[in-house]
């Protein structure tokens, strides 16, 4: 007998005495569906039965205005100990009532390899109308966590959406990169240093808004290279910062370096500008984070 075989016949006879451990090449066996619901006992706080965390609302950013009819809804997908072994779906629901009581859309939308969660209003919405929105994941009969709930309002009759593409200050703004390439990151760190002033940073004692201080740096920044804007801090929510919905990052700019519109993008570099943000003394910086977490591109509501 070889030794090949001999380790063989060890693992099989592991197997036949541990019939609940799966054991075949080596390899993990797929989790049963079973395996993410959880029971009576182990229920969420909010009473949902399937052992995931809530989805990361991404976009339309909170309180977002002139989105387009047919709007469309991303966020990051839950996350838990088994979720990578089975496939979740993703239930959207839009509104214009805060306890959803009347649904505007009720549907289950797409999720790609990077957790990102997209759904695509349909039918159209009205115009010039605030309405709110969740997600949460579900499998078979169980159903987890729902997210935050973001807000935003229609665009008017004859006005324009906020993803039309294009500069969006006086600044210029590069061309749009060929396919399968982006563009490198600008050196502005001596822009920055104009700004060594930071103590307006954080006047309301919340890192995940836009500041007085980070709003004069990136408009400098704009004069530029209209690419610029700020970092949605998809990472983050309302109860990192207070019960305040982010708006974005107070200490952190994002450069949109791929084709199409700027709002809303998710190829951005980004690039952490402030050390001891919302501190007692906060430092200017120019640490580059691009790749490190998910980031996506706003105007903050300003342009």
């Amino acid at each position: 007998m070889t030794y090949r075989m001999q380790l063989q016949g060890a693992a099989l006879a592991v197997c036949a005495a541990m019939v609940a451990t799966a054991c075949e090449s080596g390899m993990r066996s797929p989790a049963a569906p079973s395996a993410v619901k959880g029971t009576a006992a182990s229920l969420n706080a909010d009473g949902s039965n399937l052992k995931v965390s809530e989805p990361i609302p991404l976009v339309p950013l909170f309180e977002a205005t002139n989105v387009a009819v047919s709007a469309a809804l991303a966020a990051i997908g839950s996350t838990g100990r088994n979720v990578t072994d089975v496939a979740l779906a993703y239930r959207f629901q839009v509104s214009t009532s805060e306890s959803f009581d009347v649904l505007a859309a009720n549907d289950i939308g797409s999720v790609d390899a990077s957790n990102i969660v997209r759904f695509t209003v349909d039918p159209e919405l009205q115009q010039n109308t605030r309405y709110v929105w969740r997600v949460r994941a579900e499998l078979q009969d169980a159903v987890g966590p729902w997210s935050e709930v973001f807000a935003f309002t229609t665009v008017r009759p004859g006005g324009s959406t906020s993803t039309t593409p294009g500069p969006t200050s006086s600044g210029p703004r590069p061309a749009d990169p060929p396919p399968g390439q982006i563009l490198p990151l600008p050196d502005m760190q001596g822009v920055l240093a104009r700004f060594s002033d930071a103590s307006d940073s954080c006047p309301r004692g919340l890192k995940y808004v836009n500041n007085p201080w980070q709003d004069r740096v990136i408009d400098a920044f704009r004069q530029i290279d209209s690419r610029w804007g700020y970092n949605a801090k998809p990472t983050r929510g309302a109860s990192d910062n207070d019960g305040v919905p982010v708006t974005a990052a107070g200490d952190e700019a994002a450069y949109h370096y791929g084709a199409g519109p700027d709002q809303g993008s998710f190829d951005v570099h980004l690039v952490d500008i402030l050390i001891g943000h919302c501190g007692s003394s906060p430092s200017l910086s120019w640490r580059v984070f691009t790749g490190e977490e998910p980031g996506i591109w706003t105007g903050a509501g300003r342009f």
